[in-house]
């Protein structure tokens, strides 16, 4: 095969699943975040008091803000603004054409003249729409005669590029000195990040106690618990509608499957509405039957309860996966094996666990697997019915009472300093790598699914 023939596909690897892989253990090791983003900080601006040399005075260190950057402004690079007006006699003005005496500094735009108009006892500032040279066109002409010996020029910002070396309260030291011909007003600083080496993870070892832990216990056992309950009542329901005695049994069925077939992000707002404490059809149905008088708040009350609403929509969606599954294989069990249990006098709970287990665990088995590591990162079902909430006392603003180490990741990453925590998001998501590689493992191990059959 010529090798062309696979050049889409290597693209298509490299770009969606090699560099993403590579960025994101890159990203870990970094402090990369919105407020570390390496863009310029435009509203970090503050004006210049003093210069001496290298050396600045700020107005007001606040506003520059080196202390949401990881070592202050040490080594951060920075923009310094220079004066933006100067002083130039005109020869002439015709109209709206203003001819001044000396060419503007090199390298300047012209954007407004001011001009001093005795008649009135005060200058008027116009805006200037075309420049050549010393000729420059305004926007209109001016009300009354003005003083050409003295005309107010007004240049674009210059911006000098500079990197801070050394930050000390108010006085900034820059790698070099500025030039002496301009004026500098004001400075702004860039939102660097850079390499931290193992300091997000050493972070997220130190927060275990009140993030990692308990939401990787809760995602452990929301995963089991979600697995072993749809492969309950997958089994279970699979094997009544299994049974060819059954009237309207494909009308079953097909009603069974109605919850798989609808989208997820419907279904869990339809759930969301069911389980609202105030007017959810759930609370009445409990007050009904005089089980609840008191509407219980499921979503953002306790977090056992949270904890219990969605376990009962992860089971809604994940049930008829597993009863199509389990019909599946059914169907492939011959029925003489049940007739010789018959003759043999078995009981029909007999055969279940004599027959149809022994001959389910096989197709079953990776299809537990797969339901366990999907569910593992199921972030869909938290992130649309709870959000990850409520939040609880032993645990922290981004790590709630139902957070899943996905939902934790996303919270870390898209929630918290200033909505892009990449570098800390990604140092999560290769712990999160770690752990669901490992907890696999483990499953398959205990499972046997990696043994290969041994051969006659």
């Amino acid at each position: 095969m010529p090798w062309y023939y696979l050049l889409p596909a290597i693209v298509f690897l490299l770009t969606f699943t090699f560099f993403p892989v590579v960025l994101t253990i890159g990203l870990a090791f970094t402090d990369y975040a919105g407020v570390r983003n390496g863009e310029l900080n435009v509203s970090s601006e503050t004006p210049i008091v003093a210069i001496d040399g290298e050396r600045l005075q700020i107005a007001n260190p606040g506003t520059l803000d080196c202390r949401s950057l990881r070592d202050g402004c040490n080594g951060v690079r920075a923009v310094v603004y220079a004066s933006g007006e100067v002083t130039l006699p005109a020869e002439s003005l015709d109209g709206t054409t203003l001819v001044l005496g000396e060419e503007p500094p090199a390298g300047r735009t012209v954007v407004g003249v001011e001009l001093d108009m005795p008649d009135l006892g005060f200058a008027a500032t116009l805006r200037v729409v075309e420049q050549d040279g010393p000729v420059l066109t305004l926007e209109r002409q001016p009300p009354f005669p003005p003083d050409l010996t003295s005309v107010g020029v007004v240049l674009d910002r210059q911006a000098i590029r500079r990197t801070i070396v050394a930050e000390e309260g108010d006085r900034l030291t820059l790698d070099a000195p500025l030039p002496e011909d301009v004026e500098a007003v004001s400075i702004a600083r860039y939102n660097d990040f850079g390499f931290v080496g193992w300091r997000n993870f050493r972070r997220i070892l130190a927060s275990a106690p009140r993030a990692l832990v308990p939401v990787f216990g809760w995602n452990i056992s929301f995963a089991f618990l979600t697995v072993l309950l749809n492969l309950a009542a997958g089994v279970f329901i699979a094997v009544l509608l299994n049974n060819k005695a059954l009237r309207f049994r494909n009308l079953y069925r097909t009603l069974l499957i109605i919850p798989w077939a609808l989208p997820s992000v419907i279904t869990i707002q339809v759930w969301k509405g069911f389980l609202n404490q105030n007017f959810g059809a759930i609370n009445r149905v409990l007050a009904l039957l005089d089980i609840s008088p008191e509407p219980i708040n499921w979503l953002l009350g306790d977090a056992t309860a949270a904890r219990a609403a969605v376990i009962l929509v992860n089971l809604w969606l994940g049930l008829p996966f597993m009863m199509t599954a389990t019909l599946g294989a059914l169907s492939a069990i011959p029925d003489d094996v049940y007739e010789a249990a018959r003759i043999d006098g078995a009981s029909a709970w007999q055969a279940f666990w004599s027959v149809t287990g022994p001959l389910l665990r096989t197709a079953l088995v990776p299809i537990t697997l797969s339901s366990f590591a999907f569910n593992f990162n199921n972030f869909n079902v938290i992130f649309l019915l709870t959000d990850g909430g409520p939040p609880v006392p032993w645990g922290t603003a981004t790590a709630r009472g139902t957070d899943i180490l996905i939902s934790w990741a996303y919270n870390e990453a898209f929630r918290s300093q200033g909505g892009y925590a990449y570098g800390f998001g990604s140092a999560i998501s290769l712990i999160i790598f770690v752990i669901t590689l490992g907890v696999s493992l483990m499953n398959f191990r205990v499972t046997g699914a990696l043994k290969e059959e041994a051969r006659a």
